[in-house]
């Protein structure tokens, strides 16, 4: 699907709403038991946070593998958005170097996606693989990888022709970076978009829960340890999957698309003057919808 085909009907609708709540419009965002509440997004983006625990401004190193680290400043626990910000327009400027060099020095290109992956809390090692060790696989060959992803973007539809995609609570990160108008697409901003659209739903428009378009049933991701059940409104309307690439990379697109047309119809009256704003909003607020 392409963009002008998905921003339409009930989408176009939502996005109108939404318009409304990038300016001074509440959202009334209160869950029973849980310390945050924010009466606006606005609220949501003043009160960003991130990291939840001090994070080293280089990951820590890699055996026989040898990357070329940017130098990123440490984060302490719970830095402002205008700290993070810093840190990451120094990973930005890095990874796109690197990633537009001729020749591509592959070490460097490898090290500013390990820094990606540091700063998102992702660079680790799991049971089934994880980013850690995926990277130690394909560094060699990660020019490609991502070329792929970023020349298959650009012919701007919402599904990816991409054999063996890899898109995961890391990848969207790096390609966050690397993409103009692309957002992180994690568990916490995925569980902020279904809570609004089904506040948008059933409360403003009065709908049974169960007849919220598909179009609009945007793809949920599980959270790490006690937050896994937290980030998911209803579970008999919002899928939650950690473990598929081509439905994570097509939300992902989605999400862009309606965040960007709705910052374009807020225009002066929003008060977010990024994407990465409203993203960094929508993480704070998902921190738990249930």
């Amino acid at each position: 699907m392409r963009r002008e085909d998905y921003l339409q009907g009930d989408v176009a609708q939502f996005c109108e709403w939404l318009s409304q709540r990038l300016g001074r419009h509440p959202i009334h965002f209160s869950i029973t038991g849980h310390r945050k509440q924010f009466s606006t997004l606005h609220d949501a983006l003043n009160a960003y946070e991130w990291p939840l625990k001090k994070v080293s401004g280089r990951p820590t190193p890699d055996g026989n593998y040898p990357y070329k680290h940017p130098t990123v400043p440490t984060l302490i626990a719970r830095s402002s958005l205008a700290t993070n910000t810093t840190v990451l327009d120094v990973i930005q400027k890095a990874l796109r170097t690197a990633y537009l060099s001729d020749p591509v020095p592959s070490d460097a290109l490898a090290g500013a996606v390990a820094a990606t992956f540091h700063w998102g809390g992702v660079y680790t090692t799991t049971k089934n693989g994880g980013n850690r060790p995926w990277l130690a696989k394909n560094y060699c060959g990660l020019l490609p990888i991502l070329q792929n992803v970023v020349n298959d973007h650009a012919q701007g539809e919402d599904y990816s022709r991409v054999t063996a995609l890899r898109f995961n609570a890391g990848m969207t990160k790096v390609y966050s970076l690397l993409i103009d108008d692309f957002i992180i697409y994690d568990s916490r901003v995925a569980a902020s978009l279904a809570w609004l659209v089904l506040n948008w739903w059933t409360v403003i428009k009065g709908n049974p829960h169960n007849q919220l378009p598909e179009n609009l049933r945007f793809l949920c991701l599980p959270g790490n340890g006690n937050a896994r059940k937290l980030r998911n409104p209803a579970p008999m309307v919002f899928e939650t999957h950690a473990t598929k690439p081509y439905e994570h990379y097509k939300w992902n697109v989605r999400a862009n698309w309606l965040l960007h047309r709705a910052q374009q119809l807020a225009g002066e009256s929003s008060r977010f003057s990024s994407l990465r704003e409203i993203e960094a909003a929508l993480f704070q607020m998902g921190e738990r919808v249930v």
